[in-house]
């Protein structure tokens, strides 16, 4: 029996349009109303990752929350506030040894922070220096934008600590060797994602959300045979494989798809065509 049910949310619970649709608010409200743990999974960050469930603010806080592509797993709000229930931030050593390839070529970044402070959970993208490509990042995420042109000697001073992410802005005819940089000094030590133009994302190399997924399982008691996850991304396969049942949407590029289907995952239709909804409805509601 599913107990649990995760998503993610671009092209799988949200439409182009940013929102989801009733039907899948309603599939949503009826797992809730059988006491149906519920997760959102994604690359967002967590103020983004609340954003579409602003006009739901109870099915906001009876969600776990999975953040940064599964550095970060928040619990439900419980009496106004959220247990970090998991997280895996870049090492000390990697950390440090960033930093000083980042002042060695005086590269633009953006130092991403995710704390609790209390009851609150601080998050602001931190750079030295504005620019354009700065601001479209902070704009993209919809993220408080700081700059501090002394934010080197606060990390350099222990003031800040260790992030669940960096963002390197390098200018665009220097991406390709950055990343070869980073490959070369890291190997296998960190996550790197470029899907974004002119950004690069350093992560922990055992970032990835299925890391998240069991973690939140565990934090609710439930075994990963009671788990469904529902995705249409690539790094959304291992949290789809872990998963009891893993469900790839059918709006997934290709090579997703075709990974899906040779980890024996199941298929539902596209997200224009309700197909979070359609797997809820087979797989949990039984209607």
């Amino acid at each position: 029996m599913i107990r649990l049910v995760a998503f993610d949310l671009d092209g799988t619970l949200l439409h182009q349009s940013n929102e989801a649709s009733q039907a899948s608010w309603d599939v949503i409200q009826a797992l809730l109303d059988r006491g149906v743990r519920v997760a959102s999974v994604s690359g967002r960050n967590f103020d983004r990752n609340q954003i579409p469930f602003h006009t739901a603010p109870k099915v906001a806080d009876a969600l776990y929350v999975g953040g940064y592509n599964g550095a970060l797993a928040f619990a439900p709000r419980d009496e106004g506030r959220r247990e970090l229930m998991y997280e895996q931030r870049l090492t000390p050593e990697v950390f440090n040894t960033l930093m000083a390839y980042i002042s060695d070529k005086n590269m633009n970044f953006i130092y991403c922070r995710c704390d609790l402070e209390g009851d609150d959970i601080s998050e602001v993208y931190i750079t030295d220096r504005d620019t354009e490509l700065g601001r479209a990042v902070a704009a993209m995420t919809d993220m408080t934008y700081e700059l501090d042109a002394g934010l080197v000697d606060r990390i350099r001073t222990g003031r800040l600590g260790i992030p669940p992410k960096i963002m390197l802005l390098p200018e665009p005819d220097q991406v390709d060797q950055t990343l070869a940089d980073l490959k070369r000094i890291f190997g296998d030590q960190v996550y790197l994602a470029w899907a974004v133009v002119g950004r690069i994302e350093v992560m922990h190399a055992q970032v990835d959300k299925s890391v998240a997924l069991k973690a939140i399982a565990d934090h609710a008691g439930i075994p990963m045979a009671d788990v469904m996850a529902v995705g249409d991304g690539n790094n959304d396969l291992p949290m789809l494989k872990a998963a009891g049942v893993g469900v790839v949407m059918g709006n997934a590029d290709p090579a997703t798809m075709a990974a899906g289907v040779d980890m024996g995952l199941h298929v539902t239709s596209s997200v224009e065509e309700e197909g979070f909804a359609v797997a809820v409805r087979k797989f949990v509601l039984d209607v």
